[in-house]
């Protein structure tokens, strides 16, 4: 954009990276082949510049289809580019348009021949002539045209006279990893459902398509389930984190299949997480019987076969509000006084270790260097593990794929689950998972835990796939997750702080090749991306500062 951002004086956010972060090589920031470049994040497989004038956006464009192509399509892009530039398109049927001023969407079937199912669909070709054939984007898939337009909308840069051009370039592109999340904490500080349909927009900017939503813990239940009323009236009126009372702070099942209809409509999967056995308190707050001793516990009972039973009925109901394929049930960080204490679960522990390791569990102790969970208890994790393995029977019956944070490991998983690890403790649960012919999600702390100060050159750096893994155990690496944890952010603009800019550096990771990442290019592009997200209400000048450091 020919309008840089800037801070007092003058200074871009190029500059004052560089100056913070005193490397070297970053002060390749103000190279013209970076500072040049159009600013995409994430950045594309290919892009290659044509020779001519920009294309001029504005009110006179239209939007064509392709034989097939549905009008949703269309109607995508043009809420694209309203948002992105203010700029409304025309929707044209008659196809009788002038070329030079058309964007046509077209299904191409060959878009990502050749590439795995679920690479070729999101794959486009999006070309900008300006010798008179206009705009093109051609995709197998309408999520393909889907992220061919947010490239045109970030392609989008106004000259000097304030009018949006194009320039002529043409991208081929592709995602890297199948799983490009951002997880939203709306338990220990309740987001309200708009703000919630504002950040799934700020995912599809990006190109993120997993949204996970955790929905349940310590300090509230957030989704209606009918069979259980006290869970929202009990559990969702506890006091937040920050000690704050309030009502209605849940999501109806009408704002959920709202909420789910939306991300669907930008190809964002919503993936719901209820908390079980730990991070339970609002759980056993709400019904007292689901605790050890019926006093409010941060831990289930689970010893007790009612608490199964119960918790089975609570997933039945999410199973039918979120078309999402994966459910995940948390099974982190369980403390061993209550179980150890409680004559059921006690007898059920001395039950587990008198008949030895099941038969087709595989167990991997994950490796942990950091402060990251809690200690592993052979007695607590039987329990648990008989549990959460239960509960992963229960989820494929009703044609679901459990999902847990990597402790689900280390007390094993069977031979056959299809349970997919998301790995936070340690690499050596990515490469145990991996090990195990099991599907994993990165989502490492601190590097990807949003909440925490991490410089975001050490964000940027983190590399999914060990050098070390086969080709085989590479597919199994289904991509990268950034986790916005809310216990320092009971507010919209403390999310957003604590989310930009390292949820960028993150969707390029998830999306952008290994080879082609440059930390200097990504900071030249963010400088002028931060104007983007000035229109979200985005500053990156009030919180940049915070993650830099030396990586």
């Amino acid at each position: 954009m020919k309008q840089r951002t800037q801070i007092g004086g003058g200074i871009t956010l190029a500059f004052l990276l560089a100056g913070l972060l005193n490397i070297q090589t970053v002060y390749a920031a103000s190279d013209p082949q970076f500072s040049n470049a159009p600013a995409i994040i994430p950045q594309p497989v290919t892009l290659e510049r044509l020779s001519g004038k920009p294309f001029p956006l504005d009110e006179g464009v239209s939007v064509s289809l392709g034989a097939d192509t549905p009008s949703e399509c269309a109607r995508s892009v043009i809420r694209c580019v309203r948002v992105a530039t203010g700029v409304e398109l025309a929707l044209s049927r008659d196809g009788i348009e002038s070329k030079a001023k058309t964007i046509r969407l077209r299904l191409d079937p060959s878009v990502g021949q050749g590439r795995p199912k679920w690479q070729a669909a999101e794959s486009y070709v999006l070309t900008v002539s300006s010798d008179g054939g206009g705009i093109e984007i051609a995709a197998s898939d309408a999520h393909g045209l889907f992220n061919g337009a947010q490239t045109l909308t970030q392609l989008a840069e106004k000259d000097a006279d304030g009018r949006w051009r194009i320039p002529a370039v043409r991208i081929e592109d592709y995602p890297r990893f199948q799983w490009r999340g951002y997880l939203l904490d709306t338990a220990r500080h309740f987001r309200p459902k708009a703000e919630v349909l504002r950040y799934i927009d700020l995912m599809a900017l990006h190109k993120l398509n997993v949204l996970h939503l955790h929905l349940t813990d310590d300090q509230g239940w957030r989704i209606e389930i009918r069979r259980y009323p006290k869970l929202t009236e009990v559990g969702a009126a506890l006091p937040n984190y920050s000690k704050g009372l309030g009502t209605g702070w849940f999501y109806t099942q009408a704002d959920i299949r709202e909420i789910v209809a939306y991300a669907a409509e930008r190809h964002i999967v919503v993936m719901p997480e209820i908390e079980m056995p730990g991070h339970s308190m609002s759980t056993t707050t709400s019904y007292p019987e689901l605790s050890c001793d019926g006093a409010p516990s941060t831990e289930l009972c689970a010893g007790k076969e009612s608490t199964f039973e119960f918790m089975t009925n609570v997933l039945s109901e999410v199973a039918d509000l979120f078309p999402s394929r994966f459910i995940h049930v948390g099974a982190d960080e369980v403390q061993p006084k209550r179980w150890r204490a409680c004559p059921a679960c006690s007898k059920r522990m001395e039950e587990l270790a008198a008949a030895g390791p099941p038969a087709g569990v595989q167990p991997f102790r994950v490796q942990v260097t950091t402060t990251a969970g809690r200690p592993f208890h052979e007695d607590i994790g039987r329990l648990q593990g008989d549990f959460i393995r239960r509960i992963d029977r229960f989820l494929a019956g009703k044609g679901k794929r459990m999902t847990g944070w990597d402790e689900i490991l280390d007390s094993g998983l069977e031979s056959g689950s299809s349970a997919a690890v998301v790995a936070w403790r340690s690499p050596t649960a990515i490469s145990g998972a991996v090990g195990q012919g099991r599907d994993v999600i990165v989502s490492l702390y601190p590097e990807y835990y949003l909440d925490n100060k991490v410089p975001l050159a050490r964000t940027y750096a983190v590399e999914p796939v060990s050098p070390d893994f086969s080709e085989a155990q590479a597919r199994h690496v289904l991509g990268v997750q950034g986790n916005m944890w809310a216990e320092r952010t009971p507010t919209q603009a403390a999310v957003d702080q604590r989310t930009f800019p390292r949820l960028c550096a993150l969707a390029e990771v998830g999306w952008s090749p290994r080879e082609s990442r440059n930390f200097p290019d990504f900071v030249a592009r963010l400088d002028r991306h931060a104007e983007r997200l000035r229109l979200w209400g985005i500053s990156l000048f009030r919180n940049v500062v915070e993650w830099l450091a030396p990586p």
